[in-house]
């Protein structure tokens, strides 16, 4: 499961879309078919599939911008030191 964050189980000429949004619906889509019990929550290793694609693709999407604020939160400590 957490191989999927770090890429340990993907082959080796696997490449992502560029597009956070896309390559979410494309790991999504090739899962296949989520398990749900009868109150309509996910089984748990699906729930562990689905929450570890969703976190992936978010980091990548806001990756840009939580290197912008770094480089801030930096400068400002330089400036106060």
């Amino acid at each position: 499961m957490l191989s999927y964050i770090w890429g340990g189980a993907r082959k080796k000429d696997f490449k992502e879309n560029d597009d956070p949004e896309l390559a979410m619906r494309e790991n999504l889509d090739a899962h296949g078919d989520f398990e749900t019990k009868l109150d309509g929550t996910l089984e748990f290793q699906d729930y562990l599939v689905f929450r570890s694609i969703i976190m992936r693709q978010a980091c990548r999407a806001f990756q840009p911008l939580r290197d912008k604020m770094n480089e801030a939160k930096l400068e400002a400590f330089k400036e106060k030191a």
